[in-house]
């Protein structure tokens, strides 16, 4: 996280309790009188009193000290009252200096998903229109009940024709597949970034299959594709959205200023065991780049990511709030939410404080259209809010689960007020 939150300036409240104007009105008049009746008991013996210099004493001197006992205490009040605003100022104009720095976006210069083996099925103007759902199928393991799970069905044979009778056959046929279809769609984009932009490859791959067949796999669609040529990385772990911000801070301080190709593969048994009900299989391509690189590069994008915010140190509200302020984006100008991977409980909670802050936009559940799709979950929803975007310009608000809690990201077009970032 880039900024620490609790080591922000906080802002004084300005002081609300203002002198009496009746108590200290009541003073004036007491001083006033007092100072007369002084007058008059030190007033020379002899001296006479139809002079000027006695109407000055007897007027403007007590006059003037009462009114300077009273202004005294209206100017401190109002020291007071000055010292809070200037501090406020100040501490707005740091803080608002802090999160422009920290606000800083990814862009999103391409994306492309397959979570089907219909291409009518994965066209996207389905998903915004919420027609895809999650339905009970029968799976190619006989004597099994349905399943309400989603999977490639095709290949579902190699090369000769002969069907496959394990899933890492199954694995490897449907990688290689799926590979095509992701580096065909972002083909264009790869080559329009510039030769002296560094490109670095990401893979996460399922559990079950051969990290050697698979990135082999990977790097004969790539030649096929007539790309630059280099080494994808077999990421270890599957990043959660929070990689973003980590990767921000990075950017923010000089570092990791390069593009990078993520690809997530989700794949789940099929034909040694029955895949997990409420599943999906799923593969997510995405493109993206620091905005300060796609500004140098004048490099053509399809949406800005900004900064995910999670809620293991603040609550539900804070941390969408924080989101939004991220994005710099106003409740009320969310079009649509994205969510995915979060549980009932959960999604009832997040629910509850979307409402409660005023976002009324049309709610996308991939968990209920699509199904789970493990390691792809996440990245799924970032790459439909950046299609999204892509197709109306309008801003989006992607929800996630994670380990430590749900976590908001704004994902929105780029305007004129981006110019400068």
């Amino acid at each position: 996280m880039a900024v620490d939150f609790d080591k922000l300036p906080p802002e004084k409240p300005e002081p609300d309790d203002p002198p009496s104007r009746v108590v200290w009105a009541i003073v004036f008049c007491v001083i006033v009188v007092a100072g007369i009746f002084t007058v008059l008991l030190l007033w020379p013996e002899g001296e006479p009193t139809q002079t000027p210099w006695f109407w000055t004493c007897i007027t403007a001197y007590p006059v003037g000290v009462a009114t300077f006992v009273v202004l005294r205490r209206y100017s401190v009040y109002e020291g007071r009252r000055s010292d809070v605003i200037e501090w406020n100022k100040a501490c707005t104009r740091y803080v608002n200096g802090v999160f422009e720095q920290a606000s800083r976006p990814l862009a999103v210069v391409a994306a492309a998903y397959r979570f089907s083996s219909d291409a009518k099925e994965n066209e996207f103007d389905k998903l915004l229109a919420g027609s895809v759902k999650l339905e009970p199928r029968t799976t190619p393991k006989p004597d099994t009940p349905p399943v309400t799970a989603r999977w490639f069905e095709e290949p579902h044979a190699d090369k000769e024709g002969k069907p496959f009778k394990t899933d890492s056959e199954r694995y490897l046929n449907v990688l290689e597949s799926v590979f095509g279809a992701l580096i065909t769609d972002v083909a264009e984009a790869v080559r329009a970034l510039p030769s002296d932009l560094k490109l670095a490859v990401g893979l996460v791959l399922p559990e079950m299959a051969n990290t050697a067949e698979a990135s082999d796999a990977w790097d004969k669609q790539w030649r096929k594709s007539d790309l630059r040529l280099l080494k994808a990385e077999v990421l270890p772990e599957p990043p959660e959205l929070m990689y973003f911000d980590t990767w921000l801070d990075r950017s923010n301080q000089g570092s990791d200023q390069e593009a990078r190709l993520l690809v997530f593969v989700q794949l789940n048994p099929l034909l040694q065991a029955l895949p997990p009900e409420g599943c999906a299989e799923a593969a997510v391509a995405i493109l993206v780049t620091p905005e300060d690189v796609r500004s140098r590069f004048k490099l053509a994008s399809i949406a800005l990511a900004h900064r995910p915010n999670e809620t293991y140190d603040c609550s539900l509200d804070v941390a969408l709030s924080r989101a939004l302020r991220w994005g710099r984006l106003e409740a009320a100008d969310v079009s649509r939410i994205w969510q995915g991977g979060l549980g009932a409980a959960t999604g009832n909670e997040v629910t509850a404080v979307l409402v409660k802050a005023g976002i009324a936009a049309k709610l996308a559940n991939l968990d209920f259209m699509i199904g789970h799709a493990g390691k792809a979950a996440v990245w799924f929803g970032v790459a439909c809010a950046a299609k999204a975007v892509a197709h109306d310009g309008s801003s989006q608000l992607f929800i996630t689960g994670g380990e430590r809690g749900p976590c908001f990201s704004v994902v929105r077009n780029i305007n004129s007020n981006d110019a400068g970032v």
